[in-house]
């Protein structure tokens, strides 16, 4: 199994959603969604032959590891895709991971074999909860666009538009906060593995100030999201709108220090 090929079935599953949220056929909708299981099938098959090149988990590098939050938060969205009113999310979902999946194809095989056995148990602990709550981050920007689409189409009274049919309002909130808390805990988490991780192989402040403050800053943002929700009661737009911000920071601030500082990532910091 390729990438490009696991690239093709995103983009064939992404396009029969986004007919399915104009068309609203369920035989439309049936396909899509064995497309969308085919593909994020096809996406487990890559990413274990990816681990056996590797000689470990597949995040040894930025691509790899953008690889890897596409194929979790692909996961979130399977779940969406099987719940009536939940599928089109896949219609907004779909071209993205697509898009992502194209660019970084040609990097995802460029790391050659390292075994992450050396960087003990809190190296795989701190990757895969903070690739985890990115992927969760990710699935709440998406639900979030998709809130704003909706709640603009109210406001401006259009009933016969495709955005009748996408989730209520209530929902789309009720999935924003759930994936913000997650996202949160797991970021969080993570940020702790990695200093234990560094602590434990030696990696001195200076090698990790670069990704350490971009990760803060990061941090700072979706806590201040989840605090106003909790705390006085945000909602809806309010938070629809921070989080697509957030996002879009953890997004910059991951391509400026990966182009920036090429050896801040993983155990480029040990060289």
């Amino acid at each position: 199994m390729t990438i490009n090929a696991v690239f093709l079935l995103y983009t064939l599953a992404g396009i029969g959603f986004i007919t399915h949220l104009f068309t609203r056929k369920p035989a439309v909708a049936a396909a899509s969604r064995a497309l969308f299981v085919l593909s994020v099938g096809a996406h487990l098959i890559f990413i274990l032959a990816l681990a056996r090149q590797t000689g470990g988990l597949p995040v040894l590098s930025p691509a790899q590891g953008a690889n890897m939050m596409v194929f979790l938060a692909s996961l979130v969205f399977v779940f969406f895709a099987f719940r009536r009113s939940t599928t089109v999310l896949g219609a907004f979902f779909l071209p993205v991971a697509g898009f992502v999946l194209g660019l970084i194809a040609p990097a995802l095989t460029q790391a050659g074999a390292s075994s992450l056995a050396s960087s003990r148990v809190w190296y795989p602990l701190h990757t895969l909860t903070v690739i985890g709550g990115e992927a969760l981050f990710a699935v709440a920007f998406v639900v979030a666009v998709v809130y704003l689409l909706h709640d603009s189409s109210i406001r401006r009274g259009n009933i016969h538009s495709a955005a009748t049919s996408l989730p209520p309002l209530r929902m789309l909130d009720r999935i924003l906060t759930v994936c913000l808390s997650l996202g949160f805990v797991a970021i969080t988490a993570g940020m702790t593995f990695g200093a234990l991780w560094a602590s434990s192989m030696g990696v001195s402040f200076s090698h990790l100030a670069a990704k350490a403050s971009a990760g803060a800053l990061t941090w700072l943002v979706f806590a201040f999201s989840i605090h106003q929700r909790f705390a006085i009661g945000w909602a809806g737009r309010r938070t629809a709108v921070t989080t697509i911000l957030g996002f879009a920071l953890m997004t910059i601030l991951f391509i400026v220090l990966n182009l920036v500082f090429p050896d801040a990532h993983g155990l480029g910091l040990m060289a």
